[in-house]
């Protein structure tokens, strides 16, 4: 009999573990009262950042250009109102583990989104590669875009597009030219 109840506990305590843990609604509205804003911040961010990435590599040589200057500000304002990591992390939400695991993925998105720029900014210019900065931007993203589907519950249908991987290339390194048959 004694190991037909540990055999029920090793069961139930399997069952309990295995089980995804969902957020409830109150915890969800709670979160989305505290980040809404900032979240719409970061999504502006990631977005400018990607079109900068891409401005870049159509034309590197136009990078001085006061409008990549202007977008690199708008960037960094986008992710001040985002909020500091340290401050995010002080922020109070609710005690969900799940909930909390979204939220640092946050902070890791905006922390890479800052490493992203300043790899733009010391590599790209100087004729480097920007590959980090993709790498950075992607996981940033996908981040942002697994959080957003949590926190406001989308059921879309869609998965999120998989991080993409970019070819390291060495300073001075350019990638072949693909050309495209019509």
């Amino acid at each position: 009999m004694n190991s037909f109840k540990k055999f029920f506990i090793f069961l139930f305590l399997f069952v309990i573990s295995s089980c995804e843990e969902k957020i409830s609604q109150s915890d969800l509205d709670e979160y989305k009262e505290v980040m809404d804003i900032r979240l719409g911040h970061l999504g502006n961010a990631i977005i400018m950042q990607g079109r900068l990435l891409d401005s870049f590599n159509l034309s590197n040589e136009r990078a001085d250009e006061d409008h990549f200057k202007e977008a690199e500000e708008l960037i960094k304002a986008n992710l001040k109102s985002f909020g500091r990591s340290d401050e995010l992390k002080k922020l109070k939400i609710p005690n969900s583990g799940k909930l909390k695991e979204i939220h640092y993925s946050l902070i890791e998105a905006s922390e890479l989104l800052i490493a992203s720029g300043n790899a733009l900014e010391d590599n790209a210019w100087l004729g480097g590669s920007v590959s980090f900065a993709e790498r950075n931007l992607e996981t940033a993203r996908v981040n942002f875009q697994n959080a957003i589907k949590t926190v406001y519950a989308i059921e879309d249908g869609k998965e999120v597009k998989p991080e993409m991987e970019y070819k390291e290339y060495d300073v001075g390194e350019k990638p072949n030219k693909i050309e495209l048959k019509q």
